[in-house]
């Protein structure tokens, strides 16, 4: 009997038990998380033209190099980026008149880029581009004369990271290539008058 009531007494405790489960850690986002993430943002080529121009001059080409097209940016919460990419680079050689390097992108690129601190660390990358060069002599097919750097994001460094509403910028740990993207939608602020002129003593 006494072990029937030891039985009933250890049943009654067990039944008042609450199973404990471990609570996975919450991530507060960080001011730059929250400014560069949850948001698509559209390439500015024109500032990706001089940045281009400014690498391949560090690597002893003298190439100015023009961008056109078009390239969006998703970058979710959640980390998950991807890129849609249509672009031309065109890319003329100081001093050769007349010669024209082309290197046309399109497709996307995918994966995730987690933070440490101010780096975005690109991980898990996905490549779906096609990518066509030609280089023309005064309009005819002409012999490349330098090879193209890559000119857009991939996984290879980390990315320097800094954002604010209207601007995001793009900068690899290694080299001086910098990638300017604005909001989707995001219109440039009308250019100021210029100063009147000081009225004639």
């Amino acid at each position: 009997m006494a072990a029937a009531t030891t039985g009933l007494l250890a049943t009654a405790a067990l039944s008042g038990c609450q199973l404990l489960t471990a609570q996975a850690p919450v991530h507060t986002p960080t001011a730059l998380e929250t400014c560069a993430t949850g948001r698509t943002w559209v390439l500015d080529t024109a500032a990706l033209s001089a940045s281009a121009r400014t690498s391949m001059v560090e690597r002893g080409l003298a190439v100015s190099v023009g961008v056109t097209g078009m390239q969006t940016l998703t970058w979710g919460s959640d980390f998950a980026m991807a890129f849609d990419t249509d672009l031309t680079f065109t890319g003329t050689v100081d001093g050769a008149a007349g010669f024209a390097q082309t290197q046309a992108v399109h497709g996307t690129s995918k994966g995730l880029a987690y933070f440490s601190g101010e780096i975005a660390v690109p991980r898990d990358w996905v490549e779906d581009l096609t990518v066509t060069e030609t280089a023309t002599q005064d309009g005819a097919p002409a012999d490349p004369r330098f090879a193209w750097l890559p000119l857009w994001v991939n996984d290879t460094v980390g990315l320097k990271t800094t954002c604010a509403p209207d601007q995001l910028v793009l900068e690899p740990r290694q080299g001086h290539l910098v990638w300017t993207f604005h909001p989707e939608g995001w219109t440039p602020p009308a250019p100021s008058d210029p100063a009147e002129p000081a009225p004639a003593a």
